[in-house]
C-alpha cells in the first residue's frame, strides 16, 4: 500500500511540474466562467503578464488556473508563451542585481505580474507593464 501511495505522489508531482503555463499579453483580459463572452460571467480581471496554468486547451479558449486557485476560461488570443511570474509576498524589494547587496529599484506588491527576462540562481530578472526592470528573489513569486 505504501508503494502505491509513493508512486502516486511521484506521478502527481511529475504531472504538475510539467503543466503548461501561458501569460496574459493583451488587455483587457477577463477570466470567465464559460468559454465564451456572451452569456458568461467575469470571475476576475487579469493583469498583463499574469501567469496561468493551462488545465485544458480548446480551439479558442484555455481553461486555466491562477496562482490563487481560481479556475476559468480565457481566450487564447489574449495569451502568449512567455515566461512570467506573480508576486506572492506582501511587499517585495526589486533590486538592480541578483542579490540583497544590490540597491532597491522599486517595490513589488502581492498580485503584481511581471515578464521574466532571465534567471540567475535564486533570483529572477523581471520587467513590469511599465517597462521597469529589476531582480526579485524566486521564493517571492509564482509562475514561469
Amino acid at each position: 500500500m505504501k508503494k502505491i501511495i509513493i508512486v502516486s505522489l511521484l506521478l502527481f508531482t511529475a504531472t504538475t511540474s510539467l503543466a503548461k503555463m501561458v501569460s496574459v499579453i493583451h488587455l483587457p483580459a477577463e477570466l470567465r466562467d464559460k468559454p465564451m463572452v456572451s452569456g458568461s460571467k467575469m470571475i476576475q480581471k487579469l493583469e498583463r503578464y499574469a501567469p496561468l496554468e493551462v488545465i485544458e486547451s480548446g480551439s479558442d479558449y484555455y481553461k486555466v488556473k491562477t496562482r490563487s486557485g481560481k479556475v476559468g476560461y480565457l481566450h487564447r488570443s489574449l495569451t502568449g508563451d512567455i515566461k512570467s511570474v506573480v508576486v506572492t509576498g506582501d511587499i517585495c524589494n526589486v533590486r538592480t542585481g541578483p542579490g540583497t547587496e544590490f540597491p532597491i529599484v522599486f517595490k513589488a506588491y502581492k498580485g503584481n505580474s511581471f515578464k521574466v527576462l532571465s534567471q540567475e540562481q535564486d533570483w529572477v530578472e523581471i520587467q513590469g507593464p511599465d517597462n521597469k526592470t529589476g531582480w526579485i528573489w524566486q521564493n517571492l513569486v509564482w509562475g514561469e
